[in-house]
């Protein structure tokens, strides 16, 4: 006897939305965790934020996002650093731009270059901005990082150049890592549950 696939009704989705918003904020949270466990060179915790999108839309992947960053200002970096909560709204708007450009299919190459070119070297321009204007800018706490900046900083003497490389050495790996993971699991996400179109 087959079974017949029930649509999610309006107040089901809006359950579901309800229901991605913290769950957004708490994987992103594990997966930084879990760099942060690793030392790696890379942040971790945004990638739910476009698994998010994916699945809920814009609005639902910017609010976890945004979410994540309120609760780990308040709880573990300090209170000025709520306005990184940005930075994800900005992740969001890209995965959302991709999606509706049909740039979430990872065997074409159109994925992989605007991939890299959104997250790896326009998305940089957003967070050096953040870095200098409301932080002072200067050297990651990654050593990989630091490194970086300190050697663009001594053979350039370009302060926001300086900030810029670093901040596109870390997420030109950290970016496309989390897209990538976010696909695949949004790909296995039955369709009916699935509230962005």
């Amino acid at each position: 006897m087959s079974q017949e696939i029930r649509e999610v009704s309006p107040t089901g989705k809006a359950i579901i939305a309800v229901v991605l918003i913290p769950t957004i904020a708490a994987l992103n949270y594990v997966g930084g965790v879990i760099v942060e466990a690793l030392k790696a060179p890379i942040w971790g915790d945004t990638w739910a934020t476009i698994l998010g999108t994916f699945i809920g839309g814009f609005w639902v992947g910017a609010a976890g996002g945004f979410l994540y960053n309120i609760i780990m200002a308040l709880t573990v970096w300090g209170l000025p650093s709520w306005v990184w909560g940005f930075a994800n709204v900005a992740i969001a708007a890209i995965a959302w731009f991709m999606m509706k450009m049909g740039w979430t299919d990872l065997k074409k190459p159109m994925t992989w270059v605007m991939m890299i070119i959104l997250y790896g070297l326009v998305y940089p321009l957003f967070t050096t901005a953040i870095s200098i204007l409301v932080f002072g800018g200067g050297p990651l706490y990654k050593p990989l990082a630091a490194a970086v900046y300190a050697g663009v900083l001594s053979s350039t003497g370009n302060f926001w150049l300086a900030n810029y490389v670093q901040n596109a050495f870390t997420e030109i790996i950290d970016k496309p890592i989390s897209f990538i993971i976010s696909v695949i699991i949004a790909q296995r996400i039955p369709k009916r549950f699935v509230l962005a179109k």
